[in-house]
């Protein structure tokens, strides 16, 4: 008899070993199919070796809404121009050369700045020399500004007219013979001062764009003038006697060689590049004092801005918290002391705390903190609240969408912090105080600030409601 290969048993248990193995492959395959085939698709998106940049649809590419008006003193066509109004005034046979970059923001006044190469120092006379017999006129192109006759004398004795007539000289100086090749670039300054924070940004600003458009401009050989990488061979030297002052970090923006002063140069100072930089009389911003600008952008500015964050190191990160909510609105009230200081300020803060909910109200003296620490409490502050006065120029560093607040003197008009709140996308508020008791002299630039409290409550409230659905924040405004 023949023995059967396999039991009835032995076929069950095989055929019920093989339908479970079967559905087990079934479900695998139905679980991992998906997978498999996003795996497939996502694989198609390896990078490209093509690595040329993508076009984007024009669409992104909208021209700005600002006016020409606004674009020449406020964004990059500021630049533009400058680099595209410019002259040579040495003559052909001269061993230096001298080119100045022009701009015409405000009528009846030319600005400039100016770039001389292979100037010697002559420590007889304190004054850097070139070897620039000027060009004459009728050589120059039409229309081309003649100096010094048409560069424009400044407040406080300052621009690059001063300058040449007192720091740079064109007679030739104490080298008749060729000169070598400068082995650095000297950016000759004469401040308005050191104490206002606005004079003293108006000046840096200004610098930054004149060094701005050497970079965007060309000499005959097609390098550009200057390069970011000649900041290591590139110093500051002041002509004005003003102590160093608390902005004098800003100036090391652009410049890494060690600031010096003119009188403290000697016989040992190399043959040096020269630049003479747009002063801060000239700057744009100074054009929106008393009447309201429409303009809503300032690439100028904002660009300025974000240098001064990166140089600190700067970041939108909150700091530590202090107390309060996370989400309470950070109030700033900026203090003064002496001239337009507000009376009643203790009361006046206590009933704002009273008064309007959700905010966290400090008070800083600006004036006592190193620069950096000034600038960071500008930057994390929601609302920034002051009388008129150079301690509201911290706007300029506050994220856009802040809120700026203005206690203005009574019977004054000033515009300027409410264009520059505007250009760089802040909401602006404002009150004024009460008018100073009759028969006295006004002085609004040295009288104390008087105003009425529940004046006060009502436009920091609505400067802080302004904030109530910004960022992580959601409240009711009633």
């Amino acid at each position: 008899m023949i023995r059967p290969l396999f039991t009835r048993r032995q076929v069950q248990i095989l055929s019920s070993v093989f339908v479970i193995s079967l559905c087990l492959y079934i479900y695998y395959f139905l679980a991992t199919s998906d997978a498999r085939r996003w795996a497939a698709r996502t694989s198609k998106l390896e990078p490209t070796a093509d690595t040329r940049p993508p076009r984007t649809p024009t669409d992104y590419a909208a021209p700005t809404s600002e006016s020409i008006w606004c674009q020449e003193r406020f964004g990059l066509r500021f630049l533009e121009n400058m680099r595209n109004f410019t002259g040579s005034y040495c003559s052909h046979e001269a061993e230096s050369s001298l080119d100045c970059f022009w701009s015409e923001t405000a009528k009846g006044r030319l600005d400039t700045t100016c770039f001389a190469r292979r100037a010697v120092f002559d420590p007889e006379r304190k004054s850097f020399h070139i070897d620039c017999p000027l060009r004459a006129a009728e050589d120059n192109a039409h229309g081309l500004p003649r100096i010094p006759q048409d560069m424009h004398a400044y407040w406080y004795d300052t621009g690059p007219l001063q300058i040449l007539n007192k720091s740079l000289l064109l007679d030739g100086g104490a080298a008749a013979a060729a000169r070598p090749r400068a082995e650095r670039t000297t950016i000759l300054v004469k401040r308005e001062g050191t104490n206002n924070m606005w004079h003293s940004l108006m000046e840096i600003m200004s610098l930054s764009w004149s060094l701005d458009t050497l970079q965007m401009s060309s000499t005959e050989t097609g390098a550009a003038y200057l390069s970011p990488s000649q900041r290591n061979s590139t110093q500051i030297v002041l002509v004005d006697d003003f102590d160093l002052g608390p902005y004098i970090e800003l100036w090391r923006l652009f410049a890494q060689m060690p600031i010096r002063r003119l009188s403290e140069l000697d016989a040992e100072e190399p043959p040096s590049d020269i630049v003479v930089p747009l002063v801060g009389g000239s700057n744009p911003l100074w054009q929106g004092d008393w009447v309201e600008l429409s303009c809503t952008e300032a690439s100028l500015v904002s660009t300025f801005v974000r240098r001064v964050l990166d140089l600190y190191k700067i970041t939108d990160d909150p700091p530590a918290s202090t107390g309060g909510s996370d989400t309470d609105i950070v109030v700033t009230f900026v203090a003064r002391k002496g001239a337009r200081e507000l009376l009643d300020q203790d009361a006046h803060m206590e009933a704002l705390r009273a008064a309007v909910p959700h905010m966290k109200l400090s008070v800083v003296d600006f004036a006592s903190m190193p620069l950096h620490q000034q600038v960071q409490v500008a930057r994390h502050t929601d609302v920034l609240l002051g009388v008129h006065g150079a301690g509201l120029t911290h706007s300029m560093f506050m994220r856009p969408g802040a809120v700026l607040v203005e206690v203005l003197p009574a019977d004054f008009a000033h515009k300027g912090f409410r264009n520059l709140a505007q250009m760089l996308g802040h909401r602006y508020f404002r009150t004024h105080a009460k008018p100073a008791a009759p028969r006295r002299r006004r002085d609004w630039q040295q009288d104390p600030v008087e105003i009425d409290q529940q004046r006060l409550i009502d436009v920091v409230r609505a400067g802080v409601q302004a904030m109530y659905s910004r960022g992580g924040r959601s409240y009711d405004v009633s």
